[in-house]
């Protein structure tokens, strides 16, 4: 079997959303588009799966996320904190090795949504 895992949500602030998966967790753009201010949306590569951030609609409610993290397997972790916050990023949880075997800290992206960066530890 094969394919490609995506995640997708609306931000209630699109470029927000994109600024922070883009320049603050630094995640390749694999594709975007713009037609209009209610089909805007961007493609993040993370690892083996994909981030698509949309726009939400204007006029439309926004519903926040809820319940959802997202876990990004990273080189170096602790390089990854680092850079975390000389960006000023708000740290969530910070950065501790698991009882699982790994060693990780936690973000929220401007929709509240947990990102978790990890790293496997022996």
């Amino acid at each position: 079997m094969s394919g490609e895992f995506r995640l997708i949500f609306r931000a209630k602030e699109y470029e927000a959303a994109v600024a922070f998966y883009k320049d603050g967790l630094e995640l390749p753009v694999v594709g975007a588009w713009d037609r209009g201010p209610a089909e805007r949306g961007t493609l993040f590569q993370a690892a083996s799966g994909v981030i698509e951030v949309l726009a939400a609609p204007p006029g439309q409610m926004y519903v926040q996320p809820q319940a959802i993290e997202i876990a990004y397997e990273v080189e170096n972790v602790d390089t990854w904190y680092e850079k975390v916050q000389e960006k000023g990023l708000a740290i969530r949880g910070e950065l501790a090795n698991k009882p699982w075997g790994h060693r990780s800290f936690s973000l929220t992206d401007p929709d509240g949504i947990k990102v978790i960066l990890y790293s496997v530890i022996a």
